[in-house]
């Protein structure tokens, strides 16, 4: 897929990059949330980290909302698709709810 660069933000926070990611196909039915949840579980390879971290690219801040750079992202989501198929197969039958 080959991506126009010229016509992105530069920076965007969890729920434009969900947009973003969403209309571009890297991320069908991305939302903030799950942007974030990618965010925690990939530790080994997510970009982005607070100063200090380790990480190679530091979130910006405004107000209260993170931003990232817009191109890192849409390459990570690239180089590591979320998983299409959502959540893994259940390891135990689910249990029943108590009344």
């Amino acid at each position: 897929m080959t991506i126009d660069w010229s016509n992105l933000p530069e920076t965007a926070t969890f729920a434009e990059a969900a947009q973003l990611a969403d209309e571009l196909g890297l991320f069908p039915g991305a939302t903030a949330d799950k942007l974030r949840h990618l965010a925690r579980s990939r530790k080994d390879t997510w970009p982005f980290g607070d100063q200090g971290d380790g990480h190679p690219y530091e979130y910006g801040k405004v107000a209260n909302a993170r931003k990232m750079r817009t191109e890192v992202l849409l390459k990570h989501l690239e180089e590591y698709p979320p998983n299409p198929q959502g959540r893994g197969p259940d390891k135990q039958p689910r249990r029943k709810k108590k009344q």
